[in-house]
C-alpha cells in the first residue's frame, strides 16, 4: 500500500474506564496507522492481478463440489483456500469447527479529539463483552463491539452519550476463537480461520502473517497451520485467554485495572505492542504476580 493510503498516524490511546477515569497510555511514538481500507484492498489485488490472480466478479460461492477436484461455478482445484470470512462456507463444509463472535458496527462522524490518540471506552454498559472506539480521521470511526446481539441499540446510546450523529454505518463480525484451518487439500486464512487478536478485534496482521506463511506452504497446508501457531498463533490463544478473563471481571473488576494500569503506565508505554498484547501483561504479572492471580482467581471464580 502506497503512503496515500495511510489516513492518519496513532500515537497513543485515552483509556475510559467505567467510571469515568480517563487513562493516556503512549504518546512518544507511532503504535498504528489509520488506514483507507478501501485504498487497501484495491493495492492488494492490484499486486494479485500482477501476479497472475483472476477475479470472477457478481457471483456468490453457495455450493463446493469436492471430489478428486474441488469445483466451485465450473472452476476446478486441486486445493482449496477458505478466505470468505467468520461465517466462512469453506469452514462450514469441511468441518473446521465453531467459533464465537462478537457484533461489530461503525459509522463516521465529527467529533472533536487530539488527532494522533484513539479514544477506547471500557464498559458493559456501553459495549458488553467488548469496547466502543473513536479513531481520529477526517471524520471520526465511531463504532463498538459486543457480545449482545443487538449492537444497534447500544450503538445508538453511544452516540447519544457522544452527542453526535454518524453516518455511513457498517456493521459486521469479529471472530471470537480460533478454528482448525488447515487439512490436507483445504486450509483457510483471516477471519475465516479466526485469526483476530480477541483483546482488540485487530485482524489485518494476524491475517497478513497468514497469508504470507501460506504461500510460503502452498505445498502443504498441515505445515502453514503447525508453523503458524508456533508463532503468532500463540499469541492469538493468549489474546483469547485475556479476553476471557476481562469478560468476567465485570465493571468493577475493569475499574481495579485502572488502578494497575495507572501505576505501571512507565512499563506499559515500554513494552506495549499493539500486535503482542501479552508482552506488557506479562511484565505486569512479573512486577506484580500476587495482584495478578488474585485478579484472575477473581474472575473464574
Amino acid at each position: 500500500m502506497h503512503d496515500e493510503g495511510i489516513v492518519n498516524e496513532i500515537k497513543g490511546a485515552i483509556v475510559v474506564f467505567p467510571d469515568g477515569k480517563e487513562i493516556v497510555i503512549g504518546g512518544d511514538r507511532t503504535h498504528a496507522f489509520v488506514i483507507d481500507r478501501r485504498a487497501f484492498d484495491s493495492s492488494l489485488a492490484e499486486k494479485a492481478m500482477a501476479e497472475g490472480a483472476e477475479y470472477v466478479l457478481g457471483k456468490k460461492v453457495k455450493k463446493i463440489v469436492a471430489k478428486e477436484f474441488f469445483e466451485i461455478e465450473g472452476i476446478k482445484a486441486r486445493r482449496l483456500i477458505g478466505a470468505d470470512g467468520p461465517k466462512s462456507l469453506v469452514a462450514r463444509q469441511f468441518n473446521m469447527g465453531e467459533i464465537g463472535f462478537f457484533n461489530a458496527i461503525q459509522g463516521y462522524g465529527k467529533y472533536e479529539m487530539d488527532e494522533e490518540f484513539v479514544k477506547i471506552f471500557l464498559s458493559n454498559e456501553i459495549a458488553p463483552g467488548f469496547f466502543a472506539w473513536i479513531i481520529p480521521a477526517d471524520e471520526a470511526r465511531i463504532g463498538l463491539a459486543t457480545l449482545n446481539k443487538n449492537v444497534r441499540k447500544y450503538f445508538n446510546a453511544f452516540l447519544k452519550k457522544l452527542n453526535v450523529s454518524t453516518n455511513e454505518i457498517t456493521a459486521g463480525l469479529i471472530p471470537f476463537g480460533l478454528r482448525k484451518f488447515a487439512r490436507e487439500r483445504v486450509a483457510l486464512v483471516g477471519d475465516a480461520a479466526g485469526q483476530t487478536k480477541a483483546t482488540s478485534g485487530g485482524g489485518l496482521y494476524a491475517g497478513m502473517k497468514a497469508a504470507m506463511m501460506l504461500a510460503e506452504h502452498a505445498d502443504n497446508f498441515l505445515e502453514y497451520e503447525r508453523d503458524y501457531m508456533g508463532g503468532v498463533g500463540k499469541e492469538l490463544k493468549r489474546c483469547i485467554f485475556m479476553r476471557k478473563i476481562l469478560n468476567r471481571m465485570g465493571d468493577k473488576g475493569l475499574n481495579s485495572i485502572a488502578n494497575i494500569v495507572e501505576e505501571n503506565i512507565d512499563l506499559i508505554n515500554k513494552y506495549g505492542d499493539i500486535d503482542y498484547p501479552s508482552i506488557v501483561a506479562k511484565e505486569i504479572a512479573k512486577k506484580h504476580p500476587l495482584k495478578t492471580v488474585a485478579a484472575i482467581a477473581k474472575a473464574f471464580i
